[in-house]
Formats: C-alpha cells, structure tokens, sequence
C-alpha cells in the first residue's frame, strides 16, 4: 500500500505571513518576539549542538554567533512563533548532520521548515550580486527579496520545476539508474522543464531523450519541494509505447520492471536506503504498483 505519511517537505506547517513580511517595521518585531526561534545551518547541512541536537536557538542569542550573510531570513510563524533561519561561517562550527540523513529523520513538520531553510539560504549563497548589472545586491528585512541599489532590480527566491515520471506500458514499468547511485538501484525519470514547455510536453521530451520510448498519456499525480537546492518535482504516471528501450548519457542503464521485479527490488536493500514517503519516486512507483 502507499504510505499514508505526507511527501517530506509538504504541508508545511509555516504560516508564510505574504501581506504582512514585506514590512520592515513587521520583522523586526517578529525578530524581537521572546519566543522567536532561529535554525541554524552550516555549509547546507543541519547545525548541532553541544548534544547531537539541531542547532536551534532565540533570535535574541544570535547576535554573538558567526552568521554568514545575509543573517537572519524569515520562514514563517508556527503556532504564533516566528521562526527564521540563518547559515553559519563555514568553519566557525563542527560539521553537522548531512541535510539529507537529518530531513529523513526529521518529524514530519520540522522537516518542511527544514527544507524552507535550505532553499531560502541556498538562494542567498548563488545570488550574491544581481544577474543585470553585477552590483552587490542588498537584502531586504526579512530575507525574502534582494534589491539593487545600483539598477533597482528585485530578485526573489527561485523554484525550479521539474518533471519526475514513472513511464509504464501494460503490466510493466520502465525505471532507470545513475552509475553514482548505490549498487541495484533503479528508480523513476526527471528532468527539469525548459522554457515554453507544459507539464505534459516535459515529460514527454526528458522520457524521449532519457530511454527513446514516446509518450502516449500523461497522468499527475503529486508535486513536492525539493530543496537540493530549490526545485519543484511534479510527479506524473506516464503511458509510453512498448519496445526496446535506448538509454542516453545521463543514464547508467534502464530496463522494463515487471510488478513483481519492482516489489522484490524495494523490499531488498533499497528499502533501507531512505523511508518511502521520503521522495515522491517511491510515491510514484507504489500509487502504479498498487494499481496492479
């Protein structure tokens, strides 16, 4: 069965405060509420403290720890607490728990202010100065907008979407591997879209140039951020006609599953490998799975 679990990083529970983060005065009183929280990261990874535990602190205790820029940024307001987020210096603290192993273990709603965190802060690593004229942009408030003094260009956070399809035809599924991926791991398709595409036309383009086989429907069937650094996996079911399959460079090897040859592959090894309501791949494959 599918996991009943929502999709990591989903349904957040972050109040995201659109009307109200844009003013300055705002922020700064959410920044000196006395239960306003603050978490850390360091190099993308999660921070941890003294006792192995995510570095969360009062955004008041900020002021002497080795903030990289921009400082803070505002995540939201959780059950009347404002939270922000902010990266330490590289090297000013131990390395802590890699991203990845901390979002798996992460309860489901610190997880989405997790990867809220790690996009916001990864978006502020890459725009340092403004793509227009190369002048160093200026952070508003609350972290959520970049402004040129020199041109006057606004830069906002950037998502970047992106198609994740399982390709099936009759009682089989196609599924592919990277050659860095652990030894017999197969999953789904992805690819991100290009200018002018729809949804549909995505998939049916990263499926054509990833295995040579040609899309005949489409189905979506669940979205979900990825922060690594900042995408949108639009996932989708997609009908493909039957034949041999012609895998391009960025692939490894790609092979028809029957349903039982994909079941006996994620109930081995591969089901420790991360929990199945981690990526929205496992999500795809057990929702055609469970149609069998």
């Amino acid at each position: 069965m599918t996991d009943p679990r929502p999709l990591t990083f989903t349904r957040s529970p972050l109040d995201f405060s659109g009307l109200e983060r844009a003013d300055a005065d705002w922020i700064a009183a959410r920044r000196e509420h006395p239960e306003a929280r603050v978490l850390l990261l360091h190099k993308g990874d999660l921070a941890t403290d003294s006792a192995g535990e995510p570095f969360v602190v009062r955004a008041r205790e900020t002021r002497d720890l080795p903030l990289d820029r921009p400082g803070l940024v505002f995540l939201g307001v959780w059950n009347g607490v404002p939270w922000f987020c902010a990266a330490l210096k590289p090297g000013s603290v131990p390395d802590g728990v890699p991203f990845r192993l901390a979002a798996m273990k992460a309860e489901a709603d610190f997880a989405c202010l997790m990867g809220r965190a790690r996009s916001l802060l990864s978006w502020h690593g890459r725009r340092k100065f403004c793509s227009n004229c190369g002048a160093e942009n200026r952070p508003d408030p609350g972290g959520l907008k970049l402004d040129c003094p020199a041109c006057g260009m606004e830069h906002f956070p950037r998502v970047d979407p992106s198609v994740i399809m399982l390709p099936h035809a009759g009682d089989r599924c196609v599924m592919g591997r990277q050659a860095s991926w652990p030894p017999g791991m197969y999953a789904t398709l992805a690819g991100f879209m290009e200018p002018g595409e729809t949804i549909e036309e995505a998939c049916a383009r990263e499926t054509k140039e990833e295995i040579g086989r040609t899309v005949l429907k489409a189905e979506y069937i669940e979205s979900q951020p990825w922060p690594f650094p900042s995408s949108l996996m639009i996932g989708l079911i997609a009908e493909i006609d039957e034949g041999e399959l012609f895998p391009d460079d960025d692939l490894e090897d790609a092979r028809w599953f029957t349903r039982e040859e994909v079941r006996a592959l994620y109930e081995s090894e591969m089901a420790k490998w991360a929990p199945p309501n981690f990526s929205i791949s496992r999500r795809l494959i057990d929702t055609w799975l469970n149609r069998g």
